[in-house]
């Protein structure tokens, strides 16, 4: 929940009867944001007070961060909701068994992606999946409107392996000053007809 939103709510809850006096600023929400944050409100009216007050504690944690770790940990987590149950799934049982290691092992691993450089990071930030094959398609992602990652990343986890390899190899063939319009290009395909299109473009002559 936005940090906003979370202290609306908290300022909303200490009042009587709340839900039968919403203050003007919630009831011109859209439909749907305002259906969200009732909802929340209420799960948090139902939470035993030694709960609400961990949340509380927890969301001051959160404002001592520094800012470019909290916006490290928003970008992690907006990849988080974007990949697949399967990959959720790998990940979680992968944060399991690195807890479990000792911890020389764990300062170990820890050192080695440090020493990693930030396009390497920046890729196995994105899973397992795109991690591996990122070094081949950073360079047709590079430098890429705000407004067009989320649409690229979910085409790209689309892909089925071979037609990730045919793009890596188209992307390595397209000039920098072209990607842009091989990109718009992509995304405005077909689902379908993606796939077959990267075979023959990738496809010795």
């Amino acid at each position: 929940m936005p940090k906003v939103a979370l202290a609306a709510l908290l300022c909303l809850l200490a009042l009587p009867a709340w839900a039968q006096a919403l203050p003007q600023a919630l009831r011109t929400l859209p439909a749907a944001e305002r259906t969200r944050i009732e909802a929340q409100a209420r799960q948090w009216a139902a939470l035993p007070p030694a709960q609400r007050e961990a949340l509380r504690q927890r969301m001051a944690q959160w404002d001592a961060l520094p800012l470019p770790e909290r916006q490290a940990r928003r970008a992690a987590w907006a990849v988080w909701e974007t990949l697949p149950e399967a990959e959720r799934a790998r990940l979680r049982a992968t944060a399991a068994a690195y807890a479990r290691m000792p911890e020389a092992q764990r300062r170990e691993l820890a050192e080695r992606y440090a020493a990693l450089d930030a396009l390497e990071r920046e890729g196995w930030g994105l899973g397992t999946v795109l991690g591996a094959e990122w070094p081949q398609l950073h360079g047709l992602f590079a430098l890429v409107p705000g407004d067009q990652r989320a649409e690229l990343l979910a085409m790209l986890r689309a892909l089925d392996e071979r037609a990730r390899a045919d793009l890596a190899i188209v992307a390595q063939r397209t000039p920098p000053e072209e990607r842009d319009a091989l990109r718009r290009k992509l995304l405005s395909m077909p689902a379908p007809v993606r796939a077959d299109w990267l075979r023959g473009q990738a496809s010795p002559d």
